[in-house]
Order: structure tokens, then sequence, then C-alpha cells
């Protein structure tokens, strides 16, 4: 384990950014961790085969603080960066960071502190999301507690809060853990997997890191595809990994099944090229009969109704939906 100690021997941590197409996020990124009030940082940049000016701004970056190395890789998503990154990482702790975010200036100082304070291997913070390209004042009082592993799990999937960016991790927990190559919703695999290895993990209620939901170019938030679909079966991981675990775990696991099946059964409505003869519909269905029957209204609509009767409900609350997003502007319009 490599750690360079400075600033009264406080740890070295590792930021790890996977980078990919995002010139108009990256500069505003790299500064907020540059900012952070603990100095003692190695900023990692993988350039992950952009095709924009990301690269070039990773290079000036590197001119700039002597903290901050870029490795540039041919395009393999997300995952293999991450990967690269902590095989190249040397920090005691390492955290993740997307490149279209930003964080809070004690990001890493709040929840690096947590963990040496309580002898914490898994610290994790609050966000805040936002459509604005300038900072986002998130200054206010907040608690924190250390959670066991149920308790950690019970929120964690009951809340939907997988994503690693949310956490600062000891290297000994990771340094051999690494992410699934391609794969979509990779954060689930992940963070179930490595809150199953710990028995107490840190949480600050606090909005330590700002996530963008300006940029629409995301594949979580992009088109439905090919590649989406083959990632239904995250939410069945979670499931089996917490066939043991107490009842309110598992049946946060069975809302977030049906929730995330759901996701992807109207999407095959919505995009039947990718299900022509509704096998994987049909699949879903049987699925949520399965694991999780009768555990919410869409849920029982998707056992219950033949494709006709659930493709025109569908359509028709998209209708709705639409159509009150229309009056909701159009009242605004008014009003301003």
């Amino acid at each position: 384990m490599g750690v360079c100690n400075i600033n009264n021997h406080t740890p070295l941590v590792s930021i790890i950014v996977p980078v990919y197409n995002v010139s108009q996020y990256l500069n505003r990124c790299i500064e907020s961790l540059k900012a952070q009030s603990h100095q003692n940082l190695e900023i990692i940049l993988i350039n992950d085969g952009s095709k924009d000016n990301s690269g070039k701004i990773c290079d000036n970056a590197v001119q700039l603080d002597s903290r901050i190395k870029v490795i540039h890789q041919a395009n393999g998503g997300s995952s293999i960066a991450r990967n690269n990154g902590i095989r190249n990482s040397t920090g005691e702790y390492i955290a993740f960071v997307d490149s279209d975010d930003l964080v809070e200036k004690n990001y890493i100082k709040d929840l690096l502190d947590f963990a040496l304070e309580n002898n914490l291997k898994i610290v994790e913070c609050n966000s805040i999301r936002t459509t604005q390209l300038d900072k986002v004042d998130t200054c206010f009082d907040f608690s924190k507690r250390i959670e066991d592993r149920e308790v950690a799990m019970e929120r964690i999937i009951g809340e939907r809060l997988f994503a690693v960016w949310r956490r600062i991790y000891h290297r000994s927990l990771i340094e051999d853990r690494f992410f699934i190559p391609y794969k979509i919703h990779q954060d689930v695999f992940y963070t179930i997997d490595t809150i199953n290895m710990v028995e107490r993990i840190g949480y600050l209620d606090s909005p330590l890191y700002i996530y963008n939901m300006g940029n629409n170019d995301s594949i979580i938030r992009g088109k439905y595809t090919q590649n989406k679909l083959n990632a239904r079966d995250a939410a069945m991981y979670v499931i089996e990994k917490t066939r043991h675990s107490n009842e309110t775990i598992r049946k946060n696991s069975k809302k977030y099944l049906v929730q995330f099946l759901t996701f992807h059964y109207n999407n095959l409505f919505l995009n039947k090229e990718l299900d022509k003869d509704g096998n994987i519909r049909r699949e879903i269905r049987e699925t949520i009969r399965t694991e999780a029957p009768k555990i919410s209204m869409y849920g029982t609509l998707i056992e219950v109704l033949p494709f006709w009767c659930y493709s025109l409900f569908l359509h028709l609350n998209i209708f709705r939906i639409e159509a009150q997003i229309k009056l909701i502007k159009l009242v605004r319009n008014v009003q301003g």
C-alpha cells in the first residue's frame, strides 16, 4: 500500500475520475477537486477515448497541479476506466467522482475525518441534484452516525443509493475489487458486494456531492438501448444477495426489483424492436410474479394485464403526464 504523508501525516486519498466527452463540465469538476480542504490528494483522470477536448483539458490540468495525473485509454466505458484508476492509485483511501459532477470543498475532509475517528473502512455522504452549471449552495447543519451493515443496507436499497461516488473507501477493502466491464448499473453490483464486506458504515447526512442532472449524454439517462436491456439483472442481483437478510431489507429489495423491472417492461412496449416476440416481457412478468407479487400497483398490473391492455394503460398514462407538464408550463408562462 503506497501512502504519501504530508500535512501532519494526513492520509493520501486517491480520487478516480472517468472522463468521456465532458468538456463542458470537466474544468468545473477538476477545480472542485483541487479546492478540497484536504490537500493530500492524488487526482487520477482516466480519459476514456474522448472525442471532444476532454483529453486536452486533462493534459492541461496535469501541468497546473502536481497532484493530478492523467491516463489515456481507448474507449471502454466507465467500468474499465475506474478499474484502471484503482490499479494506478496509491492512496490509503479511494474515492470516485464522475467528471460531469462536482463536490463541496469538505467532501474528502469530512468523509475521511469520520473514517479515521471511528476506524471505518467506508463512509458515505448525501448528495444534491442540480441542472445548474454554477456551484450550488449546500451549506447547512447536518447529522452523522455509524450504522451496522443491516441498517445501512435498509437505507441504501430503500432509497436507491447505489452510486459509488457517495463513499470513501479504505484501500484494503477495494484494491482487488473491480467493476464489471461494459456493465450498465455497475454501481449496484459493486455497492452490494462492498457493503457486505464490512460490519459498520459511517453516514454523513450532508450533500457533499453535487450530481449534475444537465448532462443528457449520460448512458443511464439517454436512449433506451440493448445495453440497457442487458443490465436488467442488476435488481435480481440485489434479491439474491439479500435473501437471508432481515424482513425490511428483503421488502426493500422486492420494491427495487419491481421498480427496476417496470422501467424495462415499459420501455420494451415503447421499443418493441428489442423484444419482437414478447419473450423478455414474459420473463419480466414471471420474475415479478415469483419474486415480488403484488408489491406495487404497477407490479400488479404487469402480473395481471395482457400485453394489449397494459400497452393501452401505459400510453394513456404517458399522455396524461405530458398533458400535465404542458399545463404546468402554460400556467407558469401566464403567471410570469
